[in-house]
This record gives structure tokens, C-alpha cells and sequence, in this order.
């Protein structure tokens, strides 16, 4: 598998998605399969395919953030960066929902710190989608903050477009968050 270099992470050109480790709703997730995930897991990283990808609201109810946890349960005692290290190893992913609850930069830190809590680390913390305007430099600023505060090794979005890409960019570059 090819890998690309972003500064303090190196990923590989595949990823896998979690989002149905916990989704009862749509994808009939029932915790008796927790051993076949488990087993496929342990299948990509021996592969190469070593970034996964959930989000804290992957698994919701009672199985509230259950990918997060799984993927903490599955990962301890791989290695995490700094690169290079010797394989097997693991790049954890996660994407904080802009929750109607979440609107404060210390909202987004708070929402970073219970996925360290569930995951064991994040090596790279996203903004799942773009939330409401009058949030987004809040939650901006939120994502920043993980970064300087070393709870996460880089930052990314998800679900922006060409527009908002460049316009966050520009927002993180000026405080020196790659």
C-alpha cells in the first residue's frame, strides 16, 4: 500500500470506515460479531491497510460511540506515530459531529478528550461536516486547539467542498496548524 507523508503522520492511500461498528439502525450491528470485527481489524493492519476512519457518533443509543470504543479495544498495543515504525501499526481517525450542543471551542477539546478516553489516543481529530455558520469559527477554533495542545498529531475535515476547504485552510494556517 502507498503512503503519503503529511508532516507528523504518515497514511496510507486506503482507509477503513467504521461507521457501521455500532449502527444497529442501518446496519444491523449486534455485539455477538464483535469477534469478527475484531478478526477483520487485525486482517487490514496486517495488510497495510492501517488508518481507520470512525466518528463519535458512530454507534448511538446504548451503544453509544461504540465504534470509538471498539477501535480502542482493537488497537491497544499497536504502535502509533511518530514514523517511521515497524509494522504492525495504527493511525486512529475520528470526527467530532457539530452536535446542536457543541458550539464552544472548549465544547470541541471536551468532545476530543472522551475520544482519548474511548480510543486510548487520536492521531488525527476532524470536523465531520460543516456546521452552522455561526459555529464554524468556534468549532474552528476548537480544532486548532486540539492541535496545539498535542491531543492529536493532525487535523482534517470531512465533508467540506472546494470553498470551505480553502477557506478553513486559511483560517488554521494563520495560527500555524498545518
Amino acid at each position: 500500500v502507498a503512503r503519503l507523508r503529511l508532516r507528523a503522520l504518515e497514511l496510507p492511500e486506503l482507509a477503513v470506515g467504521t461507521w457501521a461498528w455500532g449502527n444497529r439502525l442501518l446496519w444491523q450491528y449486534d455485539p455477538k460479531n464483535d469477534g469478527e470485527l475484531r478478526r477483520a481489524f487485525e486482517l487490514c493492519v496486517s495488510r497495510g491497510a492501517f488508518l481507520f476512519d470512525t466518528g463519535d457518533t458512530y454507534g448511538t443509543g446504548d451503544l453509544d460511540c461504540r465504534s470509538e470504543k471498539l477501535l480502542g479495544e482493537f488497537s491497544k498495543g499497536l504502535p502509533s506515530p511518530p514514523w517511521p515504525l515497524p509494522s504492525p501499526r495504527c493511525v486512529l481517525a475520528t470526527k467530532w459531529a457539530p452536535q446542536p450542543w457543541r458550539l464552544t471551542r472548549e465544547s470541541l477539546v471536551e468532545a476530543c478528550r472522551a475520544s482519548i478516553e474511548r480510543m486510548g489516543r487520536v492521531d488525527l481529530g476532524q470536523l465531520h461536516w460543516p456546521p452552522a455558520f455561526f459555529q464554524e469559527a468556534q468549532l474552528l477554533d476548537g480544532l486548532g486547539d486540539v492541535y496545539e495542545q498535542g491531543l492529536v498529531r493532525g487535523v482534517g475535515l470531512s465533508n467540506y467542498g472546494p470553498v470551505g476547504l480553502r477557506r478553513v485552510a486559511e483560517r488554521l494556517k494563520s495560527r500555524g496548524v498545518p
